[in-house]
């Protein structure tokens, strides 16, 4: 009898691994100052292999770049995607229209970067020419993470809460331009116990099989509380706020501070600029003015004549997690909707 109840304790651990998985609801705001605010609720469903999104996303564009941004960069709408790594392909599901498209997930070829292979041949000739040193010099570059010790409970997780500040002072030696950029984030993280722990043991495996899967090895977590994902975003489309980065595992001592899974970033992104040309300015949107034609160049002339220096953040990002629990979820639970309509 012991045996038998030995032998059936083990089974069922066993089919709790094999259908271990993820529910998660979470909410995001990213507001951008010069172009408008991006709301999104997302839910998804994780195992160690395949990854379900369904995303409801809502853009509030400002003038004539956060329309552009709008149509482009971050769409409207109700989205759906799956990741499976046994397949090495990303399903994108439109729910609406009951389609679905499919492309291959490809592995990062680190020193060709994500050009592929063809710009990576076209750029060949280049790496001939010795590269130019940088204009820019950082004046100073502080990061500083506080265990504030204050607690409230957040959706049902009892979180703690810490302060993240990273500082940056550059220059640059050519024109004389002085900036500063200051991030200012609030992190409150629920403890690694019970439900949550599991539940973050079974996100890690999926997220490590996906980096592994395209070679890379990356903390989505702490890119996710830097807020480095939208930074990155802001400076593709806002070429004249452009400015030095640092490697983030050069924070990695003082990021190990925060402790727990984090249940609500808050975090702002400043940028004061001065000195230097002019006419340097209005050169700085050249990119942008390139990118969309001379129809740009008024209005990014005129917000330049606006703009503020540091009071208003450059851009904000909120995450909230409002549901976190383990799941029996298998791999085959994670399927393209039937009658759905694969597109070319």
């Amino acid at each position: 009898m012991k045996k038998f109840a030995a032998i059936l304790t083990a089974l069922m651990i066993l089919m709790l691994s094999v259908n271990a998985g993820v529910i998660k609801k979470a909410k995001t705001e990213v507001s951008f100052a010069k172009f408008g605010k991006l709301t999104m609720v997302q839910e998804e469903r994780v195992t160690d292999l395949k990854k379900e999104t369904f995303t409801d996303s809502k853009f509030k564009g400002k003038g004539i770049m956060g329309r552009l941004a709008g149509k482009f960069a971050l769409k409207s709408g109700v989205k759906g995607e799956i990741i499976d790594l046994q397949e090495m392909l990303i399903y994108s599901l439109d729910h609406k229209k009951k389609e679905y498209r499919v492309r291959p997930i490809e592995k990062i070829d680190l020193e060709a970067g994500e050009l592929g292979k063809t710009q990576a041949t076209e750029e060949t000739a280049q790496e001939e020419q010795p590269e130019e040193p940088s204009d820019i010099k950082i004046t100073r570059n502080e990061f500083k993470v506080k265990d504030t010790g204050e607690k409230k409970t957040i959706n049902g997780f009892l979180c703690r809460r810490y302060e993240i500040t990273w500082l940056l002072g550059w220059e640059n030696v050519r024109t004389g331009e002085k900036g500063t950029n200051r991030l200012i984030t609030t992190v409150w993280t629920t403890p690694l116990e019970g439900a949550v722990k599991q539940s973050f043991e079974e996100e890690s495996k999926f997220q490590q099989n996906y980096m592994k899967k395209i070679g890379l090895e990356i903390d989505l977590q702490q890119q996710e509380i830097l807020g480095s994902n939208w930074l990155a975003l802001l400076m593709q489309m806002d070429q004249e706020g452009e400015a030095p980065s640092q490697e983030m595992s050069t924070f990695a001592g003082e990021m190990k501070k925060i402790k727990g899974y984090p249940i609500l970033v808050d975090g702002k992104y400043y940028q004061t600029k001065e000195g230097g040309p002019a006419e340097e300015a209005e050169e700085e949107g050249g990119g942008v003015k390139k990118m969309f034609g001379g129809f740009a160049k008024k209005a990014l002339k005129k917000s330049l004549s606006r703009k503020k220096k540091g009071n208003e953040p450059a851009f904000t990002y909120y995450l909230e997690v409002l549901e976190l629990q383990p799941a029996p979820i298998t791999p085959e639970t994670i399927t393209v909707p039937a009658g759905y309509k694969k597109k070319d």
